[in-house]
């Protein structure tokens, strides 16, 4: 079994900052109630960069990933979506070897 990491890139409007923090808190909260292991990382090359990193164990759970994950996170997510500083978001998918 090989595990799959799910990454996730946006800017979010300099202003919002604070914001932001709260809704993140709110989504570790809630993936680590359901056992997913989810991160947040800042580059500090490019303030208000940010990236968000889930790591699965197995295909299998990262195609579960977002049934686990409920429509509380997806309303938080949507929220992060008003926050951002352009429409840019980019989304990787990595398989480890």
């Amino acid at each position: 079994m090989s595990k799959v990491i799910f990454e996730v890139n946006y800017h979010i409007k300099p202003e919002k900052r604070n914001e932001y923090f709260g809704i993140i808190e709110e989504i570790k909260k809630l993936n680590s109630s359901t056992g997913i292991d989810y991160s947040v990382y800042e580059n500090k090359k490019n303030s208000n960069n940010f990236s968000e990193i889930y790591v699965c164990n197995s295909e299998e759970e990262f195609d579960t990933l977002e049934d686990k994950q409920g429509d509380a996170i997806l309303d938080l997510n949507d929220k992060i979506n008003s926050l951002l500083s352009d429409a840019k978001v980019s989304y990787s998918t990595k398989y480890e070897i």
